[in-house]
């Protein structure tokens, strides 16, 4: 019974979160799936798109249609591959570092002002609860982030 509700509370807590936050990320003009795609370019800086398509799981094919968009919205860069002169690779402009910069200090704004509702001394076990939970889906052999 504990494992169910904690389920749907995770959940809830999840699209709600979402909800609150996506109006920052639309605000940008950007959809769901070039969030996505941004978010896995922020982490890496440069790759392959064929890299990209399997880290995300989206097919290439897909993949192509939205990295021209962000190509052409600044976002993205195509640069040829120092390694391989018949490879393009993917690069991060700065016009998205400069975003990201933007857009965590607006969501750090959102989750102190959610967490702020918590009593003090309940951080520290939050924060390793939250911590345990991150390192089993990490070291879980189904990660694909």
């Amino acid at each position: 019974m504990q494992d169910a509700q904690l389920i749907e509370l995770l959940s809830q807590i999840s699209r709600k979160l979402h909800r609150r936050l996506a109006p920052l990320f639309e605000s940008e003009g950007l959809s769901a799936t070039e969030i996505v795609v941004l978010k896995a370019m922020h982490r890496r800086q440069t790759c392959r798109a064929s890299e990209l398509s399997e880290r995300i799981g989206i097919p290439p094919s897909t993949l192509t249609g939205i990295l021209d968009r962000l190509v052409t919205g600044g976002w993205l860069q195509r640069v040829p591959d120092p390694e391989d002169r018949r490879s393009i690779l993917i690069r991060c402009a700065p016009k998205l570092s400069i975003c990201v910069e933007r857009l965590t200090a607006r969501v750090e704004t959102e989750l102190q002002a959610m967490i702020g509702i918590l009593p003090v001394e309940n951080y520290s076990r939050l924060i390793d609860d939250l911590q345990r939970i991150l390192d089993h889906l990490e070291n879980d052999k189904g990660d694909c982030s």
